[in-house]
């Protein structure tokens, strides 16, 4: 009996002696490391740079501004053609992307002033929005199915349902993914971190 109380506790002893030497890694990371990790926006705070604003005035939501980093993604409509690349360069009046060039078989940046945008497509994740926008429109299409399979044959009845779900997974898709139109109340623009 006493060989096993000193057992068990030589085992509690060596477990927590181990685990507060080995808690904390040796190398701690510095703020600089920390930023970076957190993405574009934090790592912005690291030094002066500058970066594409989307300010956008709603009639019934009020002023919103989206930030683009150097290093993000961003989705836009210019000259005529959709381009969903990554922020490259950001200067006083232009902004670049890499686009892949396969001759050279590398990437070269283009450069685009801000008037040249004609839309920005945003893609933001709402909780529960986001995720509806995909579910509900596969859940009416299997709604449908399974009303068809069961009772052998296309019945009225089902279409509402169907169809409230197909037409509220499209108008929660178009709330997470709109498309802004650059005019007067939608200014693109660029700005400085200081």
């Amino acid at each position: 009996m006493k060989l096993t109380l000193a057992f068990l506790f030589g085992i509690i002893f060596l477990c927590s002696f181990s685990s507060t030497v080995f808690a904390q890694p040796r190398d701690t990371l510095t703020t600089e490391q920390l930023l970076q990790r957190k993405g574009t926006a934090y790592t912005a705070l690291l030094r002066p740079s500058r970066y594409l604003a989307l300010d956008v005035l709603h009639a019934p939501g009020g002023f919103h501004r989206y930030r683009f980093f150097v290093g993000d993604e961003l989705h836009f409509k210019a000259r005529g053609e959709k381009y969903n690349e990554q922020l490259y360069e950001v200067t006083d009046s232009t902004f670049s992307i890499l686009m892949a060039n396969e001759v050279m078989n590398r990437d070269e940046p283009v450069t685009f002033r801000l008037d040249e945008v004609e839309k920005v497509l945003l893609h933001r994740r709402i909780p529960f929005v986001t995720a509806a926008g995909t579910i509900f429109p596969i859940a009416g299409g299997v709604y449908l199915l399974a009303d068809v399979v069961n009772n052998r044959g296309f019945y009225s009845n089902t279409l509402p349902v169907v169809g409230i779900l197909a037409g509220s997974g499209l108008l929660f898709h178009l709330i997470s993914n709109p498309h802004i139109q650059i005019n007067k109340n939608h200014r693109l623009k660029v700005l400085r971190t200081y």
